[in-house]
């Protein structure tokens, strides 16, 4: 039989409960990021009647913004020839009458020319606009250089479509935030209506934007 040299006694030791629960939470996955401060939102009424609709927030070259529109707002781009109503993704919500001038103008200067507008489709823009081959109606984002634009030289980088919901990036020289309703003329008398929307400023990494949910 082999010889056992006997060892000292050790002491037992007991990790207090809340010591022990400290250090298992420390342990396990770290808490998600929080989301950005309320500073960094924005609720905007994005007029049909306005080619600019200012967000009050300032983006740093390359930062990005989550936008997302009331699914259930209707502007209307021609209240005095026969009315374009559309939602903020451009389909149209309710058919001009035929006939009408809304009706003709927007089957002949919209693509796809010759198609009638009638619920559910959406006729995009040709040639002057916020954002031309977009849909007519639709929501759009631009960066401005000025606080106060009053023309589209403003926007150097031209606008983004939006729709319901997507992400506007601002150029590596930044800008001020402006939303719009995708058209020529808003300001020209026959434009209303509007898109309630919400702007977050997104923080690189902390989350999903896109699964931010902000109804």
């Amino acid at each position: 039989m082999p010889n056992f040299i006997p060892l000292p006694r050790l002491r037992a030791f007991v990790m207090p409960l809340t010591l022990l629960a400290a250090t298992t939470a420390s342990v396990s996955a770290a808490p998600p990021s929080p989301p950005p401060s309320k500073s960094d939102y924005a609720f905007v009424h994005v007029r049909a009647d306005r080619f600019f609709n200012a967000t009050n927030l300032y983006a740093r070259g390359g930062e990005s913004f989550l936008v997302k529109a009331n699914r259930r707002d209707v502007a209307d781009l021609s209240t005095l020839n026969g009315g374009y109503k559309i939602y903020p993704d451009g389909t149209i919500a309710v058919t001009p009458p035929p006939g009408s001038g809304a009706f003709e103008f927007f089957r002949d200067n919209a693509t796809p020319v010759s198609s009638d507008p009638v619920v559910g489709s959406r006729k995009s823009m040709i040639l002057f606009g916020h954002l031309p081959g977009a849909p007519y109606g639709a929501l759009v984002a631009g960066f401005s250089t000025t606080a106060t634009p009053t023309s589209f030289s403003d926007f150097p980088y031209g606008f983004q479509v939006i729709n319901f919901k997507g992400i506007a990036r601002a150029p590596a020289a930044g800008g001020y935030l402006f939303l719009g309703v995708n058209d020529s003329n808003n300001p020209g008398g026959d434009n209303g209506g509007e898109f309630r929307a919400t702007v977050i400023r997104i923080a690189d990494g902390a989350y999903d934007p896109l699964a931010v949910d902000m109804e």
